[in-house]
């Protein structure tokens, strides 16, 4: 009897294991030599700018061996598919982006001055690295697939949580209509934000008109921002 529920046992234990579905990979860790992990930066920095030309369906592995000029083996050696390859530049670029914003704000007073700086903060930073923008369309691309919408809706809610403190600041130093929710607002701004860009790409304009459109677009949801907060 003793051999026997042991045998179940362990005939159970071998069952869950065959079953159980493997954790799910975006890419090896950085590499622990620092040609191993300069490579993988390589294939990352590669990888957003073709992202951003292309969009997530029509980019292909093959294109970021190109951009990157490094081997397909290296490529595939620190990312075994195109989606784990998304993931990994859309983490690393929007952790950048935020702590991008975040340094350069943090120089600005908290209040409606902070908030009114964010726009204008986020249209210098597109200017210095155009490539940073591939956040919003990877972040739409993947948000249409199973899989990784758990993790479009996740960096989207942080980038929201963001813009909405910065507008509770502006309410806490008496700056702003404290009417206002800072949340709804919040996604309003970004969504607002997220389309101007995806205009001026549909419109396929050159750099310089389409820092013209930015920074007029840039203007006017500063406009309708301060008209919200009562500061107009």
């Amino acid at each position: 009897m003793l051999v026997y529920l042991i045998t179940s046992i362990m005939l159970t234990m071998a069952s869950a294991i065959r079953n159980s579905a493997p954790a799910r990979r975006v890419g090896r860790p950085p590499g622990s030599t620092a040609h191993g992990a300069a490579s993988r930066d390589r294939i990352l920095e590669a990888a957003a700018g073709v992202f951003a030309r292309l969009g997530y369906d029509r980019a292909r592995m093959a294109d970021v061996v190109m951009e990157s000029g490094l081997t397909k083996g290296s490529v595939y050696f620190h990312f075994e598919s195109k989606e784990a390859l998304a993931i990994a530049v859309l983490s690393a670029k929007h952790a950048q982006w935020l702590d991008l914003v975040r340094t350069r704000l943090a120089t600005t007073p908290e209040g409606v001055d902070r908030l009114e700086a964010l726009l204008p903060t986020m249209l210098d930073l597109h200017r210095d690295d155009p490539d940073a923008w591939v956040i919003a369309r990877l972040i739409q691309d993947l948000a249409d697939v199973p899989e990784t919408r758990p993790l479009a809706a996740q960096l989207t809610r942080t980038w929201i949580d963001d813009v909405a403190d910065l507008i509770r600041g502006a309410q806490r130093a008496a700056d702003a209509a404290v009417g206002v929710d800072p949340t709804l607002l919040a996604t309003v701004l970004v969504g607002a934000f997220d389309g101007l860009k995806n205009t001026v790409d549909i419109l396929n304009a050159g750099a310089d008109e389409a820092n013209a459109h930015l920074a007029a677009g840039g203007e006017v949801l500063l406009t309708m921002l301060q008209s919200v907060l009562g500061r107009a």
